[in-house]
């Protein structure tokens, strides 16, 4: 891929272990200003013409309401790696969701870490 923005995105969202998804707008903040949530789903979307190596789990990124953006086929490849979604398609954020980053490595890349006051409010109407 071409676009060096792209490539710090992909880079992060290679570091989202299985079983863990992250939002958009949590990609943005590691990566950094001026990047936005916006900006990483184009990135994610640009995925569909665009397959670099190694892949990138652009599944594994969903929006801040714990739902998936794309339909139910991210859906089902988030709950093949053990996520689970409520009847409203919804998944729990706080038991999910990507800690961030190793702090060694986002220091040696220049990424930044996650603030976790955000993540630890409570969510309402999820289960």
């Amino acid at each position: 891929m071409s676009n060096p923005l792209y490539h710090r995105i992909y880079e992060v969202v290679r570091h989202i272990p299985h079983g863990r998804v992250a939002t958009y707008g949590q990609v943005a903040m590691v990566v950094g200003p001026p990047v936005t949530a916006q900006q990483v789903g184009e990135a994610m979307a640009a995925l569909r013409d665009n397959h670099p190596e190694p892949p990138v789990p652009w599944q594994r990124v969903i929006n801040a309401q714990g739902k998936v953006s794309t339909g139910r086929h991210q859906q089902q490849l988030l709950e093949q790696e053990g996520i689970v979604f409520n009847a409203k398609d919804s998944t729990d954020l706080r038991r999910f969701g990507w800690q961030g980053p190793d702090p060694a490595w986002a220091a040696a890349h220049g990424f930044s870490l996650l603030n976790h006051s955000a993540a630890d409010e409570p969510q309402l109407d999820l289960f």
